[in-house]
This record gives C-alpha cells, structure tokens and sequence, in this order.
C-alpha cells in the first residue's frame, strides 16, 4: 500500500488552510470567555452577595437565567451564520457582550441584574462559544477532533485569568473589574472575528483542506489498483431530521446530564472559601483545574479522531464523578488536589468530543441549528444546577451535601452514552 499525494494538492498544502486560523482565533476568544465569565465569574459571586445582601440562590438564578436564555437563542444562532456569515454575527455579539459587562458594573437593584445578564447572555451566545465550534465543524471532517481540542484547549488556558481577575477585584473593585472585562472582550473578540468564515466550499477550499476526490490519506493497492476511500461518506441532516431521531434525544439527555454538573463550578471558589480557605487558594485551585483541563482537551481530541467517541465521553464522566465527589469532602489544600486533577481532565475531555461527535452523526448542513437547539435541552439541566447548589446552601449551611447530590448525577450519563446508535439518515 502506499499514499498518493497529487502535486496540486501538495502546492496546496504549503499554504496554511484556513482552518487553522479560524482554530487559533476560536481558542484565543475561549480562552478569554472561560477565564473571565465561565470560570473566573465565580471571584465576583461573594462581593456582590456582601454588598446587596442577596441569597445565593437568588444570585445563583442570573446565572440559571443565563443558560435558560442561551438555550432560548442557540436554535436560532445557526440561523443567523447561514444568513449574515460567522464573522458578522461574531461582531454583533462581542459588541452586546462588552455593553452587557459595562451595564453589570453600574447596577444598583436586583432587577438590573437580571437585565444586565439577559445583555451579556445575548453577546455570550452570538459572540462566542456556539460561533466558534459551528464554525470549526464546517471546516474540518476527519481532523474535526483535533481542530475542536484545539479550540477548546483555549478555554483551559483561560483559567490563567482566574487569578488575575481576583487580583484585580481585590486591587480596585468588583465593578471596576467588569468594566475591564467587558474592555477586554471588545479588544480580544473583534480581531477574532475576522478569522471567522463561512463553510470552506463557499471560498474554493475542502474540509481539512484536502479535496475528496484527492485526499491524500486514501491508500492505492500497487497490484489491484484498488483505492480505499480515506473520507467516509458525511452524514446529512436537516435540523428537523435531527430532532426525529432517538440519537438527538439521547445525547441531548446525556449533555444535559453532565451540564447540570459544569453548571454548578460557578459556586466552586465560594465553596472553597466556605471550607475555610482564602480565595486566593480557590484561584489557584480554578487555575489548577484549567491546566489539567488542557491535558484533558488536547488528550480527547487525539483519541477522539481514532477510537470510538462515545467511550471516551464516558470515560471523562468518571473522571468527573471521582472529582466532584472528592470536592465535597474536601478539608484542605491537599485533598482540592484530587479534584483538580479529575474534575480538570473530565472536565476538559469532555467538551471537545462531544462537540465532534454532533458533527458525525448529523453532518455539517444544519450543524448549527443541531447543536443550538440541543444546547437548549440541555439549558434545563444548566438552570437547575446552579439554583440547586444555592438553595441546598442556604438551607444547609454548606456546600459539600450539592456537590455530594452534583457527583452522582453525572452517573446518569454513562449509560445514556455509551447505548448511543447512528441515527437512520434522511428521516422524514
């Protein structure tokens, strides 16, 4: 057997595909989204609640109000890149977020901040993640676990800035540091947006770079002349098809599993400074959790491309039963370590994956209206997750019985994955 390389494909690929840049702007947007909201937003939690005196479960809502928001919009985001280009919507969203975090900082009343999240929800859905992977999934087919681990590698290092923005809270003020936050995403989101592009056909390019009918990977036997396909035939649902299918329903349930435990991490650096350590621990911890979430990411997206995705969805599950159940008896610096190490591989594992696996059973046509719309199931698990943490904290007077609930949950998940078929394509 031996590999046929065209030598107009391999002109080609000595100009890098585009692909990669759009993979290098989406981790950069990620990483600044995940250090400075998904994970670092958790340093603004205690400084709010002292100031206006709120619940934490009321607290928590704009948080559950968020994600209930997001699933509301997600459906239609894809939509919307059909229509005007991700590098259009892209701008409208990071120019919505930065107003959303500049509004934060000024609010007085509860109300306010409600309103000012619904904003920062609107930015955060048309600015960032779900722009950033419907994008890469259009670029790329069989390297799609690679590009996605790569994008969300981004996310983990994001975690770099979780000290930093407790720094600045600790330095100025909580509302000074929105309002450089909301600077930042402005600064950091306009130039990513140029990277952004539609589907590579629409500018004379292939997936991956590599023209299927002289794809480098596709092998020639020398005496039978037979050619072994290096690309299998893509999938090719409508979103409409996608939702008749028991495929879309059981990883909808099984995303919305595992959300309902992510959902939860912004009350992790509250709930380590409630188990008696000072928030700059809980900083290092959250950094500590985005480092390992790197190995997690980069791990998966190398598997990911060559063994079964479902598996390895599983696998990262475990890992985050094992961590979160190790937080919630967590008494000092050293046993945070368990979790860092578990919760940041399961964590980051399973994100990229998942993301990859959409694309494989439902194609790249509707691949954005697919992922929004069950984004939004799983919104519901989101919206609980946070509340439930909240509430049981303000009842019980502790963190560790939610995390302890929060740990067990994701179990749910396994068999729900791991019993996923391919959908029948073309479903009416």
């Amino acid at each position: 057997m031996v590999k046929i390389l065209p030598q107009s494909l391999a002109q080609r690929r000595k100009r890098v595909f585009h692909g990669w840049w759009i993979v290098l702007g989406g981790s950069i947007s990620q990483g600044y989204a995940s250090g400075a909201f998904w994970q670092g937003f958790g340093a603004f939690f205690d400084p709010i609640v002292d100031q206006f005196g709120w619940s934490r479960a009321t607290t928590s809502a704009a948080m559950s109000l968020q994600r209930t928001e997001t699933g509301a919009i997600s459906p239609f985001v894809g939509y919307f890149i059909d229509k005007f280009g991700p590098r259009n919507v892209m701008l409208f969203g990071t120019v919505v977020l930065s107003l959303g975090f500049i509004l934060l900082s000024r609010i007085q009343s509860l109300w306010q901040f409600y309103a000012a999240f619904l904003v920062i929800t609107i930015g955060l859905s048309f600015g960032t993640f779900l722009i950033v992977t419907t994008t890469v999934a259009n670029w790329f087919v069989k390297k799609r676990s690679k590009a996605m681990s790569l994008t969300m590698a981004g996310s983990g290092l994001g975690g770099i800035l979780v000290p930093i923005v407790v720094w600045l809270i600790a330095a100025t003020d909580w509302r000074t540091g929105l309002v450089y936050i909301g600077i930042g995403f402005f600064l950091v989101g306009i130039p990513v947006s140029f990277t952004m592009k539609s589907r590579p056909e629409d500018h004379g390019l292939f997936p991956d770079g590599l023209d299927p009918a002289l794809d480098s990977e596709d092998e020639v036997d020398e005496k039978t002349g037979v050619v072994t396909p290096g690309r299998a035939k893509e999938a090719n649902f409508t979103a409409k098809q996608a939702l008749k299918t028991k495929a879309f329903w059981q990883l909808a349930l099984s995303m919305g599993a595992s959300q309902f435990i992510i959902s939860a991490s912004i009350h992790h650096i509250p709930a380590i400074t409630s188990f008696g350590m000072s928030r700059t621990t809980a900083a290092l911890v959250i950094l500590g959790v985005s480092m390992f979430s790197v190995i997690g990411r980069l791990a998966s997206g190398y598997f990911g491309d060559k063994m079964d995705k479902r598996k390895l969805i599983a696998i990262s599950f475990v890992f985050q039963f094992v961590g979160t159940l190790a937080f919630s008896f967590s008494s000092s610096p050293w046993h945070l370590i368990v979790f860092l190490v578990a919760w940041g591989i399961g964590f980051g594992a399973s994100i990229p994956v998942r993301f990859a696996l959409i694309a494989d059973l439902f194609g790249r046509r509707s691949y954005g209206s697919v992922m929004g719309t069950m984004m939004t199931t799983s919104a519901i698990f989101g919206v609980a997750g946070p509340v439930l943490v909240g509430w049981v904290f303000d009842v019980r007077g502790n963190y560790r019985e939610p995390f302890m609930i929060m740990a067990f949950s994701v179990l749910v998940a396994i068999p729900l994955i791991l019993t996923l078929g391919k959908p029948a394509e073309r479903q009416s």
